[in-house]
Order: C-alpha cells, then structure tokens, then sequence
C-alpha cells in the first residue's frame, strides 16, 4: 500500500499544477515536466486493483457459509485440523438449535460439505468455534488489530443474503468503538467500525487487510435509531486479537476459561430519557438507570439497587449507557474502582470491586 499511497500524492501533485491540460510555470523555476494526471490514476487504480484481487484471492479458500436450524451465515477456517471460527448468534439463536443434537453445515470455497459440530461458545464476545472432519485446510493468518488505524482499507468476506464468496471494500472507520447490545456483556468493548458494507449472511466472515490476513470478524450493523433499519457504511467486527485469544482456549480446553474483561453484574440498565425523569421524579437528567442486578455480583454486594442511577465510573462522567461501556471497557477484573450513584437518598459515593465477566 505504500506505493499506492505515494500514486496518489502523485496524482494530487500532478493536478496541482496542470489546469485545462497546460503546464504552469512557475517564476524562476524550471518548466514543469508534462505529465499525464489521467496515467498517474491509471497507474494507482492498477495498483489498488492488484492488492484487492490479491487480498480476495489469498483469503478466499479459508472462508466458509454455515448453514444451522435457523438461517445462514459465515466462517473462517483458523486451523488446518478443521476448526471454524462464526459468530455465536449464527450457531445458536433460536430454541430449536439451542439442543444438544443442532446439526451445523459447513460448505467450504470449493463446494465441499461437511457436517460440523459445537466446540465451544463464547455469548459475550459473540463467537463460536466449529469443528470438521477434515485435515490439511487453509487456515487464514491473524493480523495484529492492535496495529489497525483510522482509514486503513480492509474487505469484508462471506456470504450475504446467499450469495457465496461475496467480497465488499471499505476503510477502519474506527479500531476501537465500544458497542452497547442486548446480549450477557452489555457491553463488546474495542469492536472494529467499518464502511465495508455488512448484511445478514455476513456474520462470523472475515475481515481483512490488503494483504489477506484477519483483522476481524463481522458481527453486526448499526441500526438507524429512528427507523429501526440497518444504517449505511456502520458495521461492526470483532478484533482478529480477541477472536485469537477467545478460539485458542476453545480449541485447547473445549471452553473459555477467562475473560480477561471486567465485570459489573448490571442485567438491566437504561439511558436517561425525559419521560423515565418525570416518571420517576429523578434528581438528574445524566447517568445510567439501574434496572436490574444480579444477585451477589459486584454492584449488588456494593449495595446497589434497582432505581439507582450510575453519573460516574473510576472518575469519569457517565451520562449514558454508551459512556459508561467506554469507561468498562479500560478497566480490569478484581479492579477496585469508585462509583458516584445518584438514588432516592440523595447522592453518594461507594467503592465497587469489580469482577471478572462469566464465561461458559
């Protein structure tokens, strides 16, 4: 990429000083040399042609459609014995796959089947580890997502809507967006934003750089809060290191054994909105409504409760669920941290232990 880049400086350079096709010449300096803008994009499209083909090409073999009791979706192959990383929600939504006896097909690039079975989930992080028959596959190669940058152009593979071997180009939005959901977390720290478009049939794929190699996996789009629909260019995938850490305890143990993520014990929380404060004749109009615990976990030993409302967290303002997951999201299990709570008897701080986020 870094001739490509240097292409396009070249370019822009070009166009800064052509206008309508005549050279300008600049006083004192010699004649500018009459070079063609329309050759410099030729040459710097040919360029980032070579690296996608290239890229889809070398990433392609590993990457495979799952098919379970309740839809389709997408894996990467992560080990030549026959492991496959997907998104939890592909394998297990759904009563009906949720038996012990779910039947998972795994269609490999080349159009050979496979029946697969569990090897381990992880609900948290959203993944899963499949495991086939097979031997001698292509394994993808991880990426350091650590490395990743705002602008860097990545692909996402898989198989949207059906359509096998689907490949889409955007660019790292952002490496690290903390996205709220409905699952056991509440919270996925340190996701992947990409413009590379994202739709049903591209959960548990692969996203990948220009050289072929995973960054992460596609897990989910951002929806429209005021439509309810998927919004454009906002996707999310899960970082290549964490699905690294997350697989290798699956392949090795059958299970994850740490999560290595913090813990608050909330199963129920909401942003602060007009009506709940009239609602309720609540004391502040920023922080996080408690509305549910869980029983023995961190805040409820801390003496939390239901009703309680969250405005900071180890220091840092808190006034909404997005902040607060920000704020969770660089802090450590059996870490010791302050919370400032805002409740029927006024404000108050108290000291909270956190915990380490179950895995099973």
């Amino acid at each position: 990429m870094n001739r490509f880049v240097s292409l396009v400086l070249a370019g822009l350079l070009v166009l800064s000083v052509v206008i309508s096709g005549a050279a300008v010449v600049f006083h004192g300096a010699p004649p500018a040399p009459q070079v063609s803008v329309a050759s410099g994009n030729a040459a710097a499209g040919a360029e980032l042609n070579l690296a996608t083909t290239g890229a889809a090409a070398a990433a392609g073999p590993s990457v495979v459609k799952v098919e379970s009791a309740h839809g389709l979706g997408s894996g990467v192959i992560i080990d030549s014995r026959g492991y496959i990383v997907t998104n939890y929600h592909v394998v297990l939504s759904g009563a009906a796959a949720r038996q012990p006896d779910a039947q998972y097909t795994v269609t490999l690039a080349n159009g050979q089947v496979y029946q697969a079975r569990l090897a381990g989930t992880d609900a948290p992080d959203d993944l899963a580890v499949l495991k086939i028959s097979a031997s001698n596959l292509k394994a993808l190669p991880f990426a350091d997502s650590n490395a990743l940058q705002a602008g860097t152009l990545v692909m996402a593979m898989g198989n949207p809507l059906g359509y096998a071997q689907s490949v889409t180009l955007g660019i790292v939005s952002t490496p690290k967006r903390t996205v709220v959901e409905n699952g056991p977390a509440a919270f996925i720290p340190d996701m992947i934003q990409t413009s590379a478009p994202i739709n049903p049939g591209n959960s548990g794929g692969a996203l990948v750089d220009l050289n072929g190699r995973l960054v992460g996996i596609p897990t989910l789009a951002a929806a429209d809060p005021r439509l309810g629909t998927p919004a454009q260019g906002i996707g999310f995938a899960i970082p290549s290191n964490r699905v690294s850490f997350i697989s290798q305890q699956i392949i090795t143990s059958g299970k994850v054994v740490h999560s290595d993520r913090p813990y608050l014990g909330l199963s129920g929380m909401s942003d602060l909105t007009p009506t709940i404060v009239n609602r309720y004749g609540l004391p502040t109009d920023k922080g996080v409504l408690i509305t549910g615990l869980v029983a023995d976990g961190p805040m409820a030993k801390a003496g939390l409760r239901a009703g309680d409302t969250i405005t900071l967290l180890d220091g840092r303002a808190t006034p909404n669920t997005a902040e607060l997951g920000e704020v969770l999201a660089h802090l450590k299990p059996d870490q010791s941290v302050s919370m400032t709570i805002v409740g029927s008897i006024g404000e108050r701080s108290v000291k909270v232990t956190l915990g380490e986020l179950p895995v099973g």
